[in-house]
């Protein structure tokens, strides 16, 4: 479960009524720095709409957003309380908004969303018994909104995480046993692809996930390269087409990626112990399929050589764990 939820990198929300047309405007503006890594320019032009009363849900929404991003590109335990603060304060101000306007449709959408989000993070925690159940709170505000104005196809990209986690459950949560559509996932995710205004990127990136799920690597590829076609050098659309050569056992195209990868967080980011260890464990795995165990047990004692980290650096402990099981599987060989 830990992997599957970790979607909502760049979740996209409309204004709370129909005469904010300028909001949609910035949110694409900050949607595309969020895609091309300009985190200060994001940062710069959220706090500029999250200071005017008419645009502060959408702003805060998407503040949320940002701070999750950071978290998962670099592992900032740091930031947590502010996202669930700020969640919070998404919350308080679109039950406040339905409160007045029950059949506010963008409330809705905001409200089901910024769960989305949190159920994303805890999962992430690895708290995986509250991200089922904050999970299960979004599918009433999601249903509610579309019923509302079908014409919300950012709508139905959160509904079709939910079908596909409820078709896949038991991949994820053994014995969960929900029942879902697949196909229902599938056909919700592509419209959203083609038709959301603001969540269209993050469908093609979802798409992208599932088909790799489900072994089909050629479409997983396909969406990964759309993405990177439109956002060159997004780490999030690399690393998910690193894990796609991998599991499709193209050991040499991951391994290549993976490099790239270790030589920009090298340069960018040296500290962040997050990102590099998970990509040393992928390059483990990729130097194993290819035959080469040298190389192989080179990054599994990078990672291991940190496990003094681990309190502090989300996952490392696991993946020390895992480099150490590596490790020895090359030893026994």
């Amino acid at each position: 479960m830990k992997r599957w939820l970790n979607f909502s990198l760049l979740l996209i929300a409309t204004g709370l009524s129909q005469n904010l047309t300028g909001v949609g405007t910035e949110i694409i503006t900050i949607r595309d720095l969020c895609y091309q890594q300009n985190y200060p320019a994001a940062t710069e032009l959220l706090a500029r709409i999250c200071n005017q009363p008419d645009k502060q849900i959408a702003g805060l929404f998407w503040q949320t957003c940002l701070l999750q991003l950071l978290i998962y590109d670099f592992g900032n335990i740091g930031l947590v309380d502010s996202f669930y603060h700020t969640c919070d304060r998404v919350i308080e101000n679109c039950s406040r908004q339905l409160k007045e306007h029950p059949d506010d449709a963008t409330a809705h959408l905001y409200f089901g969303l910024t769960l989305l989000n949190q159920a994303n993070l805890l999962s992430w925690q690895n708290k995986k018994f509250h991200a089922f159940l904050t999970l299960l709170k979004v599918n009433p505000h999601l249903q509610r909104a579309l019923a509302l104005n079908p014409e919300l196809y950012d709508a139905r990209f959160g509904l079709a995480v939910i079908e596909y986690f409820k078709a896949t459950a038991d991949r994820y949560c053994f014995g969960l046993g929900l029942l879902g559509s697949r196909e229902r996932a599938y056909q919700l995710m592509t419209e959203a692809r083609e038709k959301a205004h603001q969540l269209q990127p993050m469908a093609e990136f979802m798409l992208a996930f599932m088909y790799k799920e489900d072994h089909n690597y050629l479409a997983a590829i396909e969406s990964c390269n759309r993405l990177l076609s439109r956002y060159p050098g997004n780490r999030t659309a690399r690393r998910l087409l690193r894990d796609i050569y991998l599991a499709m056992g193209s050991y040499q195209q991951a391994i290549a990626l993976g490099r790239e990868l270790e030589a920009e967080l090298s340069a960018t980011a040296p500290d962040n112990r997050y990102a590099r260890s998970e990509n040393w464990l992928k390059l483990t795995y990729a130097w194993t399929g290819a035959g080469i165990p040298d190389s192989a047990r080179t990054y599994a004692d990078r990672i291991i050589n940190w496990q003094n980290y681990s309190s502090s650096v989300p996952w490392l402990s696991e993946y020390v764990r895992e480099a150490k099981r590596m490790k020895n599987r090359q030893c026994r060989l």
